[in-house]
């Protein structure tokens, strides 16, 4: 759904009588308030954490000499917010110009300790082996690179605004309507109507735990052991209600 039809889903679910908004912009105040209780779910739902679906990744060359790079250096112009930490399951990655089955994974290093022995040092230039980032968010490998290289890298995009009638959230499509609870909520909230509240809390706990919590098994025997595990591991309650139940584990 695009910004027009989910507000105009948000005007149906909240049962009001008035015309629908035709447009996202020129509207009177209680169509501004629809507008901008979905623009507001959909800003807010980015910031919650780091969504896959916000997760990027560029395939961009360094240039021989060169250690630092700013995001449009490597070839990223629009919605970059910050590069990927390294963790269990990633590092940046590196390849010989024209040679990507010649990938290796560079290791994470702290930015002190890279500026100290490859920045603030002369070293010469040989094969990246390290990355970090620094304040700015630039990229920087050590030592600097002694012939042409290819950097396989991740990052997480800065968040997205919904301000056209067309524009789209890209989170999967069959998750769309999570905004449309969202915003349900604090229209319901302003209107003082504690039915369409508790519909609206409870079809948004439903679809923001499939969006959060995807657990794939190798084979439908494998099913039971999982539920098990989450159930001891993950659930501290047998129902969650975002924004009213706390977890601490």
């Amino acid at each position: 759904m695009n910004f027009l039809a989910l507000v105009q889903r948000v005007h149906s679910e909240s049962l009001r009588s008035t015309t629908a908004p035709t447009a996202v912009t020129g509207g009177n105040d209680k169509a501004v308030r629809l507008v901008n209780a979905v623009a507001d779910a959909w800003t807010e739902l980015q910031s919650e954490q780091d969504w896959k679906w916000m997760r990027a990744s560029i395939d961009a060359p360094l240039i021989v000499g060169q250690q630092t790079y700013t995001a449009a250096e490597l070839g990223i112009s629009t919605r970059f917010g910050r590069w990927r930490k390294e963790d269990e399951t990633y590092s940046a990655r590196l390849y010989p110009a024209g040679a990507p089955n010649a990938l290796w994974d560079m290791e994470w290093c702290d930015l002190d300790s890279l500026r100290q022995h490859y920045i603030y040092r002369t070293m010469g230039q040989s094969t990246p082996m390290l990355w970090t980032t620094d304040e700015s968010e630039r990229f920087i490998v050590g030592p600097a690179p002694a012939q042409a290289y290819q950097l396989r890298a991740d990052y997480w995009k800065e968040p997205s605004m919904l301000e056209a009638n067309t524009d789209e959230p890209d989170l999967p499509a069959r998750f769309h309507m999570l905004l449309v609870w969202r915003a349900l909520k604090e229209i319901a909230k302003s209107d003082a109507a504690p039915e369409v509240l508790s519909r609206a809390e409870a079809n948004y706990a439903q679809i923001h735990d499939k969006l959060r919590f995807r657990v794939v098994t190798r084979a439908p025997d494998e099913i039971f052991s999982v539920l098990r595990m989450l159930q001891r591991e993950v659930f501290p309650f047998n129902y969650v209600i975002p924004e009213q139940s706390t977890n601490t584990l």
